[in-house]
């Protein structure tokens, strides 16, 4: 098992270094590029929208070698037990990666596309029932809600609504990969998992040289990888809300969501109230605020910290989840007023 990980780990490695040495060559054949046509755009030439394109070759080179030489080990973090399981889960993947495709290129309408990715969710829920949330989980009061027949409806919704939240996040460069390490560093951390470990570790590797090119300028997420991503993150919480030795409350579902989901309920109502449209672009995020006061190392280091912090009071200390709510929600509204040097 260590000899099979360890391959694992070694390919994505090498996987990954000759996908990214020939982003430019992908891009130019497929030509999607994030064009700088909008005064929300800081980028002067354009950049190669790859990320969920690589990602998606990561996750079906995975799919194959685990389900025909490792005997679904791997993948077995996701419920999958048999070819019929990995095979609908990657067409699901491939249509919600061609949408964001189709997105990138011609800008499809909010409504539109969230129409299409219920449809999507909708296919993949009503196969994969397991993935369906019957009920919520608080720590506050001790509660739980039965959704009772709402569930697929409910379930529905998250998808979409994380899948929104996590598009609007996408502002700034590094911001959406060292998000999304973090959660994932997070939940292989609450599993104990080796084999979810491993998964979260080859995730990793693929952002790891995602971050380098980023970086510089080189490739971005788009929509593509958005959607991608935000799937799998939604496949991994929901698994590890569900599974009965890990004691996951709502809260601290929404602890790990706080900027992305409070960033977005602020913009739509700050929209409406100016009579905009509340679903219009613009450059009032919080990431926004902060790449214009602080620079982009800065900016990114501010926005990750107290989610980080949130986490370690999680796992370490006695402090109830409805308080760490309390306090991010303190220093988020404190961030949106940081004095320009402060």
């Amino acid at each position: 098992m260590i000899t099979i990980n360890f391959f694992f780990i070694l390919f994505s490695l090498l996987f990954n270094f000759l996908l990214f040495s020939i982003n430019d060559f992908v891009a130019k054949k497929i030509n999607l590029y994030d064009f700088p046509n909008s005064k929300r755009k800081l980028h002067k030439f354009p950049i190669a929208l790859n990320g969920g394109i690589f990602y998606f070759l990561n996750l079906t080179i995975l799919f194959i070698f685990d389900v025909f030489f490792n005997d679904f080990k791997l993948l077995s973090i996701f419920g999958f037990i048999n070819e019929v399981d990995a095979i609908v889960t990657l067409i699901i993947i491939f249509c919600l990666l061609l949408l964001g495709i189709i997105d990138d290129k011609i800008s499809l309408k909010p409504i539109s596309k969230s129409l299409i990715s219920s449809i999507i969710f909708f296919a993949f829920l009503s196969v994969r029932m397991d993935y369906q949330i019957i009920g919520l989980r608080f720590e506050t009061f001790v509660f739980w809600l039965d959704l009772f027949g709402l569930s697929l409806i409910f379930s529905i919704l998250c998808f979409v609504i994380l899948q929104i939240i996590l598009n609007m996040y996408d502002g700034i460069n590094l911001q959406s990969s060292l998000y999304y390490s973090t959660i994932l560093i997070y939940l292989a951390i609450v599993h104990k998992n080796n084999t979810f470990s491993i998964f979260c570790i080859l995730t990793l590797i693929n952002l790891a040289f995602f971050s380098f090119y980023n970086y510089r300028n080189k490739i971005f997420l788009g929509d593509n990888g958005v959607y991608v991503f935000s799937f799998i993150i939604s496949l991994l919480i929901i698994k590890t809300y569900k599974n009965i030795d890990i004691n996951i409350f709502v809260e601290e579902i929404f602890i790990i969501l706080f900027v992305p989901f409070v960033d977005m309920l602020r913009l739509f109502f700050m929209r409406i109230l100016k009579n905009n449209n509340p679903l219009n672009a613009d450059r009032e995020h919080l990431h926004h605020i902060l790449l214009d006061k602080f620079g982009l190392i800065k900016a990114n280091i501010i926005l990750i910290s107290p989610l980080i912090f949130s986490l370690i009071l999680i796992r370490l200390t006695n402090i109830s989840l409805i308080m760490i709510i309390g306090l991010y929600l303190i220093t988020y509204l404190y961030l949106l007023r940081l004095p320009k040097n402060g």
